[in-house]
């Protein structure tokens, strides 16, 4: 079966890879030159820029879940002043995005959401059971699931990573393709969070297809990857009125559903108000069929386009990649 496009104009990026970065040795610090300074970057330099973030993780956790919350919010609320281009870059996007909303509540809010995210890394696995999640639409992915495998399609809207733990709530196990942060501590947390509740990581890039295929020829196999994308500081999904390319995850989701015969359910969290949240769970959608899926991938990747880019333009406030180029 074909599935990539003859379509020259719908260009592919180069299948990332990520490998994660081997710890310099001591021989390193005494061999000098370029091996000592990887040595110091990542043993001191690293290491003392990452000590605020674990202390704050774990201090954190010690608060209740909203005060956590909100103490996030306030302390992005008052570095965001330190970051001119971040914000104006923020409020370019959301006046092309949102035209009809004033760019500088937008930028406030998206700084409010990010410290608010943060922050409830450390109490992640509270918050469902406290009764903070509203879910809708559990039915549909209730359905999907009767049917044979599943691809989730997730959106990095409000806090995503509540995703998992609805997942977990709800007795699926799943696998999730993720992006690693660049700073180890943040990777840290973010594994043993996702760990925590039950997602079973995927290697980062092109090393997790296969893995991910083996788990999709299962009936009841699950797996995760986000449709929306920021890629090297650019925008890569949704395409708010850009050309349609076939670079980003609405293609890899296209590809596996086609390869496996798994159903693509859209799903995501909105915050409704400081640490409460609703889940939404949308209906399957099934690839076009066709005899030539090479020539209706772009058009499947439309589809996919279509439905996720006004939930994003509805929540922009709350969308994580809105800091990126568009």
């Amino acid at each position: 079966m074909r599935t990539k496009t003859s379509d020259p104009k719908l260009v592919t990026r180069k299948a990332f890879v990520w490998q994660e970065e081997a710890p310099p040795r001591l021989a390193d610090l005494v061999a000098g030159g370029e091996a000592r300074r990887r040595f110091l970057r990542y043993w001191v330099r690293d290491l003392l820029r990452d000590l605020p973030k674990m202390l704050s993780y774990h201090m954190l956790k010690l608060l209740p879940t909203g005060i956590a919350s909100e103490l996030g919010a306030l302390h992005y609320q008052a570095i965001r002043r330190f970051y001119p281009a971040h914000n104006a870059r923020i409020d370019a996007n959301a006046a092309r995005i949102r035209p009809d909303l004033d760019p500088a509540a937008v930028t406030r809010l998206n700084w409010r959401n990010k410290g608010r995210l943060m922050a409830e890394f450390s109490v992640l696995p509270r918050v469902g059971p406290a009764g903070r999640i509203r879910i809708e639409g559990a039915e549909n992915i209730a359905r999907a699931r009767a049917e044979g495998p599943v691809i989730i399609l997730g959106l990095h809207l409000s806090n995503w990573e509540l995703l998992f733990s609805v997942l977990q709530r709800m007795s699926v196990p799943f696998a999730l393709f993720y992006m690693p942060p660049e700073s180890r501590a943040e990777h840290h947390i973010a594994r043993k969070v996702r760990q925590s509740i039950g997602a079973t990581l995927l290697p980062p890039g092109v090393a997790g297809v296969r893995p991910a295929m083996r788990l999709l020829g299962n009936h009841d196999g699950v797996v995760m990857l986000f449709g929306d994308e920021g890629f090297d500081g650019r925008i890569m999904a949704p395409f708010f009125g850009r050309p349609t390319h076939l670079s980003g995850n609405l293609a890899v989701a296209v590809r596996l559903a086609r390869h496996s015969g798994a159903l693509i359910v859209p799903a995501y969290v909105t915050r409704r108000r400081g640490a409460h949240f609703t889940c939404r769970w949308l209906a399957p959608i099934r690839p076009a069929e066709t005899d030539d899926p090479g020539t209706a991938l772009a058009g499947d990747v439309e589809r996919l386009n279509a439905v996720i880019e006004p939930i994003i333009r509805r929540h922009v406030g709350q969308w994580h990649f809105l800091d990126h180029q568009l």
